[in-house]
């Protein structure tokens, strides 16, 4: 019995130097963060660094005006090292290129968030197929380079880790975009891709200590939104949420923390979906 609850200790609480709150913590950890310049990427990059991690801020070159003063505006904030960097996630050359930066400047990666995707105009019934490979590229294949280079250089360098991707309630679901009648068609594909990849890159990684698991924002107002989404198609929108209205970014704080963090030490190949109740409607 004792070999058992050396293994298996029942309540640690009752140590005097035991605190929940650590479990939370990502000091001394590295984290990559990719779709960074954007609404659920910058929350993720603060809420990392807020909890003691180093972090890496990837996204397009075209949003170099933004993500440059981002990034040190959160370095300054929370005291931790916090570096931009540029990349296309669909271009196998600029994230490997992307990975040598990170290893070079942050030593290597414990949490990868991979949250780089786009949303098309016309990806709905009729959509072409330049932009389905579009979609496709960037929401699915980058999602695949991004956890190749993670899990990669999480064995590399002999420790665990956690990895997070997004995917979205779209991958589960037709979503109709309040209301639209013509769904969207690529980017349903890339999320349930997404989630599937997610399963099976956390079914044969855990046996190097590294957790994969996935996010599914529902109407979370980001930048996403804030280019589709007029005032007649927000308030069909809120119709359709049992919440009734739309999730802010700093409600995905807490699902990410977690999922990075030692207090989901347990969990792998699980999908969170963050969606106002979204799905059970």
């Amino acid at each position: 019995m004792e070999f058992y609850e050396e293994l298996y200790p029942k309540d640690v609480w009752r140590d005097a130097a035991y605190d929940i709150f650590d479990r939370f913590s990502l000091k001394g950890k590295k984290a990559l963060v990719t779709g960074a310049s954007g609404g659920i990427g910058r929350n993720a990059a603060a809420v990392f660094a807020q909890a003691g991690a180093d972090v890496m801020m990837a996204d397009i070159e075209r949003t170099r005006a933004t993500l440059d003063p981002l990034a040190q505006e959160i370095a300054e904030r929370f005291g931790t090292t916090v570096v931009p960097a540029y990349c296309d996630v669909s271009d196998e050359a600029q994230v490997n290129a992307m990975g040598e930066q990170l290893e070079a400047q942050l030593g290597t990666v414990d949490v990868a968030f991979l949250n780089a995707g786009v949303v098309l105009p016309g990806d709905d019934y009729d959509s072409s197929f330049d932009t389905w490979k579009k979609t496709i590229d960037i929401d699915l294949n980058g999602m695949f380079l991004c956890g190749q280079l993670a899990q990669k250089m999480m064995r590399r360098h002999g420790h665990g880790g956690s990895i997070i991707m997004t995917s979205s309630i779209s991958g589960y679901v037709m979503n109709h975009m309040a209301g639209n009648p013509n769904p969207i068609m690529a980017y349903a594909a890339a999320k349930a891709g997404v989630s599937q990849y997610a399963r099976a890159l956390a079914a044969f990684s855990v046996r190097d200590g590294i957790r994969v698991n996935t996010i599914a924002p529902g109407y979370v107002w980001s930048g996403i939104h804030e280019g589709l989404m007029t005032e007649q198609a927000h308030d069909v929108a809120n119709q359709e949420i049992p919440m009734r209205r739309f999730g802010r970014t700093d409600e995905l704080h807490g699902p990410l923390l977690f999922l990075a963090s030692d207090a989901s030490s347990y969990i792998t190949g699980i999908n969170i979906p963050v969606d106002g109740g979204y799905l059970i409607a």
